[in-house]
């Protein structure tokens, strides 16, 4: 399967949900995420043609010692979008994270995602180089996107 180079997802996800999401994807080959922009997760299933989309991921809520980054610096493969359960993940738990044990119930859609990887220091790239797929500027630092958002795919 060839990767889209029309667009990418640029996603924010806890930094404690991407190291536990590490393990997971390496034990189980895949991990999900859960979200409530499932009208964005439905258009990136229309729009990709049966293509791979690249997901771009900056991590939130870090450690209290280390600064929030301002950087994508995760990268992995967007595999499908499925409805929730009231509000839990309706397939198989070994697909979720083992730091999402006690999360709230309350997304609307999992995402999940294979070849979870963090990036070399060399290949994150700022969020401000990022576009928004609809945007004419790319975003501001202090205006980065706190939801999953569809961008152009970066040069």
């Amino acid at each position: 399967m060839t990767i889209t180079k029309a667009f990418a997802i640029l996603s924010p996800v806890p930094e404690v949900h991407l190291l536990s999401g590490l393990e997971t994807c390496d034990l189980q080959g895949q991990v999900a995420f859960g979200s409530n922009a499932w009208e964005l997760f439905r258009q990136v299933d229309e729009m990709r043609r049966g293509q791979e989309v690249e997901v771009f991921i900056y991590p939130t809520m870090a450690d209290s010692q280390k600064p929030l980054q301002m950087k994508a610096t995760w990268h992995a493969l967007y595999v499908c979008h499925i409805l929730s359960r009231r509000g839990r993940y309706p397939g198989d738990k070994r697909f979720r994270p083992e730091s999402s044990v006690h999360d709230k119930p309350d997304w609307a859609i999992f995402w999940e995602v294979c070849e979870l990887t963090q990036l070399p220091e060399a290949e994150q790239i700022s969020l401000g180089d990022f576009r928004g797929w609809d945007k004419k500027t790319d975003y501001a630092l202090r205006s980065v996107p706190t939801v999953p958002v569809l961008v152009k795919y970066p040069l």
